[in-house]
């Protein structure tokens, strides 16, 4: 599937819109992923093994991705420090709502690696976020 698609059947609220930059870069990782990463991605953000029958479109609650904001209280006001802090951050889900929580990482390449990372150490850990 390709990004232009993925907008087309995806929710983005509280901070991001589908021209985001974190935005664009999700959708490009997930038509990057290959087959086996695409269902540890459902798996993750939706508790499921596989989508519904007519797939994306079909999921209800509609996928939503919203910003998530740093969980260390070393904020600081200037954007280098934001993006360092989100950095340092893992995304996290909510799956009863299938509500992805993305931080707004510094580059693609650091957001890749830690939805991996999530996607693949975080299956059957629950925690608060």
């Amino acid at each position: 599937m390709q990004p232009e698609t993925l907008v087309e059947h995806i929710k983005f609220d509280h901070g991001y819109t589908s021209k985001s930059p974190a935005i664009v870069n999700l959708l490009e990782i997930m038509t990057e992923f290959t087959p086996e990463q695409q269902h540890a991605f459902c798996q993750f953000v939706t508790g499921a093994p596989r989508l519904p029958p007519g797939g994306l479109s079909a999921l209800n609650p509609k996928l939503t991705i919203v910003r998530k904001h740093s969980s260390t209280a070393a904020n600081t006001s200037n954007a280098a420090g934001a993006t360092e802090t989100a950095d340092d951050d893992l995304p996290s889900v909510m799956t009863c709502a299938n509500y992805l929580k993305l931080p707004p990482y510094s580059t693609k390449e650091v957001m890749h690696k830690k939805l991996l990372y999530a996607i693949n150490e975080g299956q059957g850990s629950f925690d608060l976020s």
